[in-house]
């Protein structure tokens, strides 16, 4: 055997390594996880090519739509009442929503409002709560949703309806269709990691009972240095 060549089980072993980073969570919110098949035992996938699937079948659901947009109510309204009248879904959506003037005049919503359950911003813990997220916008509106959840994000469906859509790859023409797909658990998922940002005054103490500011992020991280002119240390790690 020539000093070159690698017996055939090391090369094997060698190709069944990724240079994709294992996923650190495999379950998304209560009910989804990821699917697990032969393959994941010897490799690590791709995190664009993951599948979802339920733990038992999604009951809740948290629809996020983009603000100060009238070209969302519609499709908003015809969503809503098809998860509550077809798919009887629990239906959360924002406190400011209820009181949404043009959305008061709509008699097709005015029809499925007294069902919807609300929460507040900050106050209301959503972590067990919610099963999946449908967000209608742009992706503002999609990193507003990941900011809701500090913890475990249930999967996300992101329609666009907003300037920018990178992030939000659904059109809502054959929305019912695609949602259908999704409670099924015939979804494809695309992982995302998302940042960790520990914020430090100068001069706090930090103990365990005030830790200081943690948040976790998608994309992105603005800091307002409010009328100070300076900024002193980022460190990006």
């Amino acid at each position: 055997m020539s000093e070159n060549l690698r017996p055939t089980s090391e090369v094997l072993l060698r190709r069944t390594r990724s240079l994709n980073a294992p996923s650190p969570i495999q379950q998304f919110g209560p009910c989804g996880r990821i699917m697990k098949n032969s393959a994941m035992v010897m490799t690590i996938q791709d995190p664009a090519s993951q599948r979802l699937t339920w733990y038992k079948p999604p009951l809740t659901v948290l629809v996020i739509k983009k603000v100060r947009d009238v070209s969302v109510l519609s499709p908003f309204v015809q969503l809503v009442r098809w998860l509550i009248e077809e798919k009887r879904m629990v239906v959360f959506v924002e406190q400011s929503v209820m009181d949404d003037s043009l959305l008061l005049g709509n008699a097709d919503f005015s029809g499925v409002k007294e069902k919807l359950m609300t929460f507040r911003d900050g106050k209301d813990d959503l972590t067990d709560k919610i099963d999946f997220i449908v967000c209608l916008g742009g992706d503002g509106t999609l990193l507003y949703a990941s900011l809701l959840f500090q913890q475990s994000v249930p999967p996300v469906m992101a329609f666009h309806l907003g300037s920018l859509g990178f992030l939000t790859p659904f059109e809502f023409e054959n929305f019912q269709e695609q949602v259908t797909n999704v409670l099924e658990g015939h979804a494809a998922l695309t992982l995302r990691s998302r940042l960790r940002c520990i914020i430090m005054r100068k001069n706090e103490e930090v103990t365990k009972a005030k830790p200081p500011s943690n948040l976790l992020v998608l994309n992105e991280v603005v800091i307002d240095r409010g009328p100070s002119p300076y900024l002193s240390n980022i460190d990006l790690f």
